[in-house]
């Protein structure tokens, strides 16, 4: 598999955005661990005991998203385990309703959702509201036969356009490693970071706290984080795949490896540009999209969707300020975005081809 620096970025936002998105939860909470169910993990469950441990705060996660609130909408600050607000019983009413819709009518499947109903209110949505724009389903086909019409790019015109832009074949192979440091920003505050990644797949992204690092880290198996005040946690499962999606340097030349099915998904705007989209695809996950500028080729939006078990959560990276580092092109700001909050990272510099401590990359605790 290959791929490229923004894609291993995106890897790394979704990580950081466990961290900054839940950060009142996982505070609060025990290390969650795969292979544990929810009631075994966490206090006082009453809908989702058998969920894997994993996967619980991402769906208090798609809560928050769905209804446009907080934590503390529904549970007691720094006792989330009690069940004195409402909300919070209404909360588990609801949830089992679902549960029984998508069992009883969509045989399992679930194609209902808390935003099918709230769209981002604490009250459901009883009156449709005017679009500012058209909708479009993560589920929404997309086309079958992408030269069909006229002035209509193939996916491997896109793809051999973007390769073009970054470097060309043979410079993308030769790329052995990325060291990269910037900014971190958010609500309007900014902190040291560090980014690193080589060709085996190896990557680790440290963000430097007052008084204490944020550590996500992937050794090419396993991949751990750490935050302030917290030991060190295994990635969750959708984590490792984002990481392992994108832990790699040279990325477009072999991307019909890494997605089996990639379909043109159209055009679109991404800020001012006029971009095409693809749409890569692998059995039993959620689609990846992928927008490239139209003019220059080179990558300048992904949507990520990561499960939940309560519904799919979105992350949206915007790319920008692209120059070269040695022999290719590389992102220097890229923006995240989820239905409940954004951040930034600048780099200021980057290095290919460096040599990289192996401490890096199994480091546990960094100060």
């Amino acid at each position: 598999m290959a791929k490229n620096s923004s894609l291993i970025h995106s890897a790394t936002i979704l990580c950081v955005v466990t961290l900054v998105g839940i950060t009142s939860a996982a505070a609060q909470s025990p290390a969650p661990s795969p292979g544990k169910k929810s009631g075994e993990v966490f206090k006082n469950l009453k809908v989702l005991n058998n969920v894997p441990s994993d996967l619980l705060l991402p769906s208090m996660e798609f809560i928050t998203s769905s209804l446009g609130v907080h934590c503390e909408y529904c549970h007691v600050e720094k006792a989330f385990e009690k069940d004195d607000k409402k909300p919070k019983q209404t909360a588990r009413e609801m949830m089992r309703m679902v549960h029984e819709i998508n069992s009883t009518t969509f045989q399992g499947k679930q194609e209902v959702t808390c935003y099918s109903c709230h769209r981002g209110s604490p009250r459901p949505l009883t009156v449709p509201v005017i679009a500012k724009v058209p909708p479009r389903l993560v589920s929404d086909a997309v086309a079958e036969d992408p030269a069909a019409a006229a002035g209509q790019p193939s996916p491997s015109d896109i793809i051999s356009k973007y390769i073009a832009a970054r470097a060309g074949t043979s410079e993308l192979s030769a790329l052995t490693s990325l060291e990269e440091r910037g900014t971190f920003e958010s609500d309007s505050r900014g902190f040291p970071a560090e980014l690193y990644v080589t060709r085996s797949g190896r990557s680790a992204t440290v963000i430097h706290l007052p008084g204490a690092d944020r550590v996500t880290a992937f050794d090419g198996t396993s991949g751990w984080l750490s935050s302030p005040g917290r030991p060190a946690r295994p990635l969750s499962q959708a984590e490792v795949d984002a990481i392992r999606l994108n832990a790699d340097l040279q990325f477009g030349v072999d991307l019909n490896a890494v997605f089996p099915e990639i379909k043109f998904g159209g055009f679109a705007k991404v800020g001012a540009a006029d971009a095409v989209m693809l749409s890569g695809r692998r059995p039993g996950l959620p689609p990846v999209e992928l927008y490239f500028d139209k003019n220059s080729g080179l990558l300048v939006r992904t949507v990520y969707y990561s499960p939940s078990a309560l519904g799919m959560n979105p992350t949206q990276t915007d790319y920008s300020d692209y120059r070269r580092i040695g022999p290719v092109k590389v992102s220097f700001r890229w923006t995240s975005s989820t239905p409940t909050g954004r951040f930034n990272i600048q780099l200021v510099s980057a290095r290919a081809n460096a040599n990289i401590p192996e401490e890096v990359f199994t480091r546990r605790e960094r100060k």
